[in-house]
């Protein structure tokens, strides 16, 4: 299973060094949430102080990730879509590769 990323957050980085990516982590759970209820707090670390902005509200997912080897855990909000939700949830305990995908701006 894959998931993309458009940023290197620093949450997926291993021991804090940026130019040491995760590139396989296993997905724990996929938790149904609307953004609205997220912290401010929150949101601040998993977009990396905005670096990717969202919506001020919304159905969302947030997916529990293990980096795989370590007992370090990452989450990452997805919009949410029955075919994404279902893909999502079908990968609970497997092992996803993370692809890092540049974005033109």
């Amino acid at each position: 299973m894959k998931i993309k990323f458009s940023h290197k957050y620093r949450k997926l980085t291993s021991h804090n060094a940026i130019d040491n990516l995760v590139r396989v982590a296993i997905l724990l759970d996929v938790l149904v949430i609307n953004l609205e209820e997220l912290s401010s707090t929150f949101l601040e670390y998993d977009t990396d102080c905005r670096l990717f902005p969202l919506p001020k509200k919304g159905k969302y997912m947030m997916l529990l990730f293990q980096k795989a080897g370590y007992f370090d855990l990452f989450p990452t909000l997805r919009r949410w879509t029955p075919d994404k939700y279902d893909y999502y949830k079908s990968g609970i305990g497997k092992l996803f590769d993370i692809e890092y995908v540049e974005v033109s701006k």
